[in-house]
């Protein structure tokens, strides 16, 4: 999570997205810096990964601030 949350500070999305990627499919039901994850979903415009995680993230908790930034960043993404 660190890790990845410093390649996301220094805005290296790409090796970000990988760290994030390995992160939320060892602990799917984890959404601590989720938010960045979907802001790097965001920005590399992958919607499809990003409804993804949208739709995880408000299975997981729907009340979390993290859950509440992603949908928002889908919601940016379709326009």
């Amino acid at each position: 999570s660190q890790l990845a949350m410093a390649y996301y500070d220094v805005r290296d999305y790409d090796s970000a997205h990988e760290h994030f990627l390995a992160l939320s499919e060892r602990e799917p039901y984890r959404l601590d810096h989720m938010d960045a994850f979907s802001n790097v979903l965001y920005v590399k415009d992958q919607k499809v990964a990003l409804s993804h995680l949208a739709h995880r993230s408000v299975t997981v908790d729907k009340y979390r601030p993290e859950t509440c930034i992603i949908v928002g960043n889908y919601y940016s993404s379709k326009g």
